[in-house]
């Protein structure tokens, strides 16, 4: 069929019919219809950019008319002049429709728990959890803010939120004196913004540009509360082999003063772990803060109270099981609720307090008389402290091996004494 130099109709287009095969219609100036065997009517526009056809889609009839369908020809027929080609610009504003629904969608919720669930390879369980509920507990909530006015950031597409939005949210939290949690916060917030921007979620990392200490003022370090006069110590250790609460909440106490280890290594402690052969426990990396498995040296203090949990068989896997469900570990606020039932504040002592307690009589009694000669590298290693140095450190959990368990022993030995009077 020869082409159509003459315009087309309404007529002529709502009228054509189908055929076997697909055929067009034209109108002039590189516009057609193009009529499918399945009975399709599409409009096309061709034409030339930098010397090459080409063609676009206009839509289809009777959506778009035989007038609409000439005005977008006029419309691109005046881009094509301006060398502006219609398929890349509609390339573009599909992905520029696209970005705006990708940023509707990664709200500040769903980014920071991808992030939340992307770190679990990075820390212990136990700080893993409590990341969550600090997200939860400080990033999810509302707030009230002055005036009455509400501030939620968790539904808000994360690159909507505003630098003032965070800081709003950190004067709330010191404003009820938690300056101390809008800091930890703060830091919570820049892990999540450094994951958004990596991964493009946003284009810019708003924490980075909070100067913390003029939102919440000098940082003031605290130490965890802890004994170190041996009157006190005396007192601990006595009011613990008194503790008539559950037994395995008074066995863990019992461990907990010669491990050094945090809470959650204690509550989570299991028989797969412990070599009483070899007198030690090995720690899985997956539940070390350094992501690094750490073995442990047993005094026979620790191995005793091993052997006599193992008699009682509590439970298959784990060595402190609950009070109430055998499969599980103690509770987070099991081994707290015990000191507080012993008469200890806390502000007078935690469970990390152990750990503060060993770390400062350990540093205060290296090369005294009765006291130890290990180095203070030894120390650190018993605490499992990471050491910056990845080959020192390499070398350090080897060499000190034998060390650690002289240091372990010698403490153990010293915290006897103190409990029968010795010290």
């Amino acid at each position: 069929m020869a082409r159509r130099t003459t315009t087309l109709t309404d007529t002529e287009v709502k009228s054509a019919k189908h055929k076997e095969k697909d055929f067009k219609l034209f109108d002039g100036r590189g516009l057609y219809l193009l009529v499918t065997k399945g009975g399709g009517k599409h409009w096309k526009l061709k034409y030339r950019m930098l010397g090459k056809e080409k063609k676009i889609s206009l839509g289809a009839y009777p959506e778009i008319s035989l007038l609409e369908a000439r005005e977008l020809r006029e419309k691109h027929k005046s881009e094509i002049a301006k060398q502006i080609d219609p398929n890349e610009q509609k390339k573009q504003i599909r992905q520029e429709s696209k970005k705006e629904k990708a940023k509707k969608e990664n709200t500040f919720y769903t980014v920071s728990q991808k992030w939340h669930k992307s770190y679990k390879s990075e820390v212990s369980e136990d700080y893993h959890t409590r990341l969550g509920r600090a997200l939860k507990n400080y990033t999810y909530k509302t707030y009230t803010l002055e005036k009455n006015s509400k501030l939620c950031i968790k539904d808000k597409p994360i690159y909507d939120v505003t630098r003032l939005d965070i800081i709003a949210i950190l004067e709330a939290l010191k404003s009820k004196g938690l300056a101390e949690t809008a800091r930890r916060t703060a830091m919570l917030l820049n892990k999540v913004y450094k994951y958004a921007v990596t991964h493009e979620y946003t284009s810019h990392n708003i924490i980075a540009d909070i100067d913390l200490p003029i939102i919440l003022g000098k940082k003031i370090k605290k130490h965890y509360p802890t004994f170190k006069d041996t009157k006190d110590i005396k007192g601990l250790l006595n009011n613990i082999d008194e503790y008539s609460g559950d037994y395995s909440t008074k066995m863990a106490l019992k461990v907990l003063p010669y491990v050094f280890v945090r809470s959650f290594n204690i509550r989570h402690m299991e028989w797969d772990e412990i070599n009483l052969k070899t007198k030690e426990w090995i720690i899985p990396a997956h539940k070390m803060k350094t992501k690094i498995e750490f073995t442990m040296p047993l005094p026979h203090q620790v191995t005793d109270i091993l052997k006599e949990l193992k008699v009682n068989a509590l439970s298959t896997v784990y060595v402190f099981p609950s009070s109430i469900y055998k499969d599980r570990p103690l509770s987070d606020n099991t081994l707290i609720s015990a000191l507080r039932r012993m008469g200890y504040s806390k502000d007078e002592f935690v469970p990390h307090g152990f750990r503060a307690m060993f770390s400062t009589i350990a540093h205060e009694k290296a090369n005294e008389e009765n006291g130890h000669t290990y180095t203070g590298e030894v120390i650190e290693a018993l605490l499992a402290h990471k050491e910056p140095n990845k080959v020192k450190e390499a070398y350090n959990r080897s060499s000190y091996k034998e060390a650690m368990r002289g240091l372990s022993s010698w403490y153990a030995n010293y915290l006897e004494g103190v409990k029968n009077g010795d010290k």
